[in-house]
């Protein structure tokens, strides 16, 4: 086992998510929904005012993107389409093209302490932000986890309703 892998002493509960960073929302809607036969697709516009307290490298900065949500079983499919500013999605576009981003578990007992334990093992949180009222926080895991980043966030019951549903 590697030395360097720090073993925060957590346990997973689920993977409640695995999320890709696309180009095109419609597109990779099409693609997932064509191919998976994934949908119908939530479709949710992350920005101001609705999106607030954002973080970027440890700094506040403002970002938005468009995300869509369906399901595979019980995972949630996420698809990330960066609209502005500079964030992880722009950068993983920049430097890998589309695909795989991150993986998330949204059930943990207390989030809080979670994004606790991964700082404090030197794995930061990288970017963040509250959306209505659901807090949400990624974490540079790419050295520890394999080049994929490790997402978590609470009170998903209190999310928005969706700006639309695709296909309509």
């Amino acid at each position: 086992m590697d030395t360097d892998v720090p073993d925060l002493g957590i346990e997973i509960p689920e993977i409640t998510q695995i999320a890709f960073v696309v180009r095109d929302i419609d597109d990779g809607m099409d693609r997932f929904g064509g191919i998976l036969g994934m949908g119908p697709w939530d479709v949710f516009r992350f920005e101001p005012p609705t999106l607030t307290d954002t973080t970027f490298r440890g700094e506040p900065h403002d970002y938005s993107m468009v995300l869509a949500l369906a399901y595979a079983g019980d995972t949630m499919i996420e698809l990330i389409e960066p609209l502005e500013g500079p964030s992880i999605y722009t950068e993983h576009l920049d430097e890998h093209g589309e695909g795989l981003h991150h993986v998330a578990c949204f059930a943990f007992d207390d989030t809080e302490a979670i994004v606790e334990e991964f700082e404090a093992a030197g794995m930061p949180v990288i970017q963040s932000g509250v959306y209505g009222e659901t807090p949400y926080w990624y974490f540079d895991t790419q050295e520890q986890l394999n080049g994929v980043i490790f997402e978590t966030a609470t009170n998903l019951e209190a999310m928005p309703e969706p700006d639309r549903t695709y296909p309509e």
